[in-house]
């Protein structure tokens, strides 16, 4: 057993796969009431109090509140389907649950990361009180190497949790080998917290 699984053994355990991680991050979702307002559904975000057209914040799928549950909803062919037998359509004053978009070079990141990296990065961000998707930029530097070669190199990537902004720097190290990743992040108190995954 690594370091990395003993300090990580616990929270990897938590989560067997990566979707469920996403659902149970802090601020991983958008909630709201909805409004008809010219044959067009308006989604009004209980954290901001601004007002979006629903089928922009919606790809497909999201969720209505029924009974104090999230009930599944998906939007299929310019139709909102909701799948609960006693409801069928959406009205006003519905409250939904819509999930957040990661950015996309972050994202790119996060797909690229081995298991055991992307729950060192999660470990490491909501120990301190972040969210994946608390992320504001990322430079995704592993993106640009040549695919199947060694690589090595830094990203860069912010956070702002609300209450306090960090930076991360994920320095990796690639081949066919052997996976090195370190993450080091940095509150904006000077407070600096490493951690290495090696593989």
């Amino acid at each position: 057993m690594n370091s990395r699984t003993l300090v990580t053994g616990g929270y990897l355990m938590q989560f067997k796969q990566r979707s469920q991680l996403f659902q149970k991050q802090p601020r991983a979702f958008t909630i709201g009431a909805i409004e008809e307002i010219n044959d067009e559904w308006v989604f009004f975000d209980d954290e901001t109090d601004e007002a979006f057209l629903l089928e922009d914040l919606i790809d497909e799928e999201f969720e209505v509140s029924i009974n104090e549950e999230w009930i599944p909803a998906s939007l299929r062919n310019g139709n909102f389907l909701i799948q609960y037998p006693k409801k069928k359509k959406l009205q006003n004053g519905d409250i939904l649950r819509i999930q957040r978009k990661l950015l996309y070079s972050f994202d790119t990141l996060l797909k690229n990361l081995s298991d055991e990296s992307f729950y060192t990065l999660a470990y490491l961000l909501n120990t301190h009180h972040f969210s994946l998707y608390d992320c504001l930029y990322c430079h995704n530097f592993l993106s640009f190497q040549p695919e199947n070669s060694p690589s090595d190199g830094v990203n860069f990537i912010v956070f702002d949790n609300g209450e306090l902004v960090c930076s991360v720097y994920h320095q990796f190290r690639i081949s066919s080998e052997e996976q090195n990743h370190r993450f080091e992040l940095t509150k904006a108190t000077g407070n600096r917290y490493l951690l290495t995954q090696l593989s």
